[in-house]
This record gives structure tokens, C-alpha cells and sequence, in this order.
């Protein structure tokens, strides 16, 4: 979305942009309840070799040593490598299925992971105050996460930070799978979520409109995979119908997929252009605090 054109009024962007961020009302409830029926596919995530967020953290920061904290880490990929490479981790999730996989992996690293601190809740619930962690972590880390949901929850990562915020997002998502199946079920055809490069912008904006000077760049990713329906059934369910997806929407996925089975597999074709924004909090300008 952008600011109103052609417009005889003064637009304080601020407020524009901040209004656009602040429209956002997320089901925390639904959340919790989506990721925690995820959890299983989730944890099956891993880190590549040319991960872009891991390789750049890795060239701005000394992961040896440094606090880390990831919000909404999921299966808690990042989260491990982060650990591996020496830093000390904090993690929040709101999914305790999540929680309890990322669990098995870090126990899994022994010594490197004896430090790590892993909290159910959502980010909105969090008190950073009660935790102490107030300008505690030299990396706050947001990897697809729904957490900045308000620009409340966007201050709030800034207050945790003393060094970077690293966040990246999807601005652009293609499925062919999913194409096929709003097809069979009547459904509007519509891309893979509700974010948008808008969303991205909207962020760069705002840190820019207070102070901060953020880093932004942009990478798509191509690939065609396969896997079972019972791997897929969740993720497709919650992209056709999201909290309305029942019992019965389930059962008829589920066939659905089964027909398109090949060697007990079902394909499809993808496509994702990620945002991904780098800020160190302690370069801000003199003049926007």
C-alpha cells in the first residue's frame, strides 16, 4: 500500500505509516493453535549452506559470546545454528509443540546449548522489564515472524536490542500447488499469506522516520519439492482456509492430495522473493529521537 496520491494535505508519513503497522489485529489464540498443529513439519525445516540471514549475521557479529534472542523461532533452526556458533541464546515462541522440539535438538548439542532460555508466549505478552531484558541482546532475530504486529511490538524488539535487529519476511509468495487446489475448491485464487513487500516497506519507513538506518535487500528463492499429504496437509489447510479450516475441510484436503500423489508423493512448484532488513540500534540519528 502506498501514501495517498494527488492528495492537497500534508501526509506525516510517521503517522502513515506507523496507522498501517497499527491496523493489525492478530488471533493470538488461532496462532498458537496453527503452529502448535505445524510443529511436526516445522522442526523438519533446516538451515542451508547459503543461508542469506545466517550469512550475513554471521559477517556483521561475533556469534562467539554475543546474547541472542529469536522471537517466533518455530522448530528452532536458527535458533541451533546460532548456539553451535557460540552465542548464547534466548528464544520466544508461542507454540509449546514448537518449544518442545527445539528442546530435543538443543539437548542434542550438550554444553553449547546449557545457556538457552526458551519462553512460551506470544511477543505481545512479553515483559521485558520482568525478564531483564531491557537493551540485553547484541542480535535480535525475527526470521518470518508474525511478532511485529503493532508498532508497540516493533519498539519493543528496538528496547531489547543494545547492538543489531535482524528481520526478514516474505514480500512475495507463489505456490502452484495451492493454485490448484483454490481451483478445485472454489476458492478465490489468492497468494500464500497475507504479507506483502508492502509490509517490508512499511518497517524501512518507520526505523527510518525514527532515527535508525536500516539496510534492506531482497532475494528470491525457486524450488520444486515433494512430499507426503500427511507433510502438507496442515500447511495447505491453513493457506485455503486459515481458522475456518475444520474436520471436514481437512478430510476433503486430505483426498484431494492424495490424488495428485506420484510414488506416494505430491509435487508443486515455488517461488519466494524475502526481505531481509539489518539495523544496528546504535546508529540513529541526533535529530529523530
Amino acid at each position: 500500500m502506498q501514501p495517498p496520491g494527488n492528495s492537497p494535505h500534508v501526509i506525516d508519513l510517521n503517522t502513515w505509516f506507523s496507522e498501517q503497522l497499527d491496523a493489525q489485529h492478530p488471533d493470538l489464540q488461532y496462532s498458537e493453535q496453527l503452529w502448535d498443529r505445524r510443529a511436526a513439519e516445522v522442526s523438519s525445516f533446516t538451515v542451508s549452506a547459503d543461508d542469506l540471514a545466517l550469512q550475513t549475521v554471521q559477517q556483521r557479529l561475533q556469534l562467539a559470546g554475543s546474547r541472542v534472542l529469536e522471537i517466533s523461532f518455530g522448530g528452532g533452526r536458527h535458533l541451533l545454528e546460532f548456539a553451535r556458533h557460540g552465542a548464547r541464546i534466548s528464544g520466544v515462541e508461542i507454540s509449546a509443540n514448537m518449544i518442545a522440539h527445539t528442546r530435543d535438538k538443543l539437548r542434542q548439542l550438550g554444553p553449547l546449548s546449557q545457556d538457552s532460555e526458551l519462553i512460551q508466549s506470544a511477543w505481545e505478552n512479553i515483559d521485558l522489564a520482568q525478564l531483564g531484558w531491557e537493551q540485553a541482546f547484541d542480535l535480535v532475530f525475527l526470521y518470518m515472524s508474525p511478532a511485529i504486529s503493532s508498532t508497540a511490538m516493533l519498539r519493543k524488539v528496538l528496547r531489547a536490542s543494545r547492538g543489531h535487529v535482524y528481520l526478514a519476511l516474505y514480500c512475495d509468495r507463489s505456490d502452484s500447488l495451492l493454485g490448484e487446489l483454490q481451483d478445485e475448491f472454489g476458492l478465490e485464487r489468492r497468494s500464500v499469506g497475507s504479507k506483502g513487500a508492502d509490509d517490508v516497506y512499511q518497517l524501512f519507513n518507520l526505523l527510518y522516520q525514527w532515527g535508525y538506518f536500516p539496510e534492506l535487500r531482497f532475494e528470491e528463492r525457486s524450488k520444486t519439492s515433494a512430499h507426503p499429504p500427511a507433510y502438507l496437509l496442515e500447511r495447505y489447510a491453513s493457506w485455503l482456509w486459515r481458522e475456518q479450516a475444520d474436520d471436514t475441510r481437512r478430510e476433503q484436503l486430505h483426498a484431494a492430495l492424495e490424488r495428485r500423489t506420484d510414488n506416494e508423493l505430491v509435487s508443486t512448484r515455488s517461488r519466494d522473493i524475502v526481505g531481509h532488513l539489518l539495523l544496528d540500534t546504535r546508529l540513529r540519528s541526533s535529530l529523530r529521537r
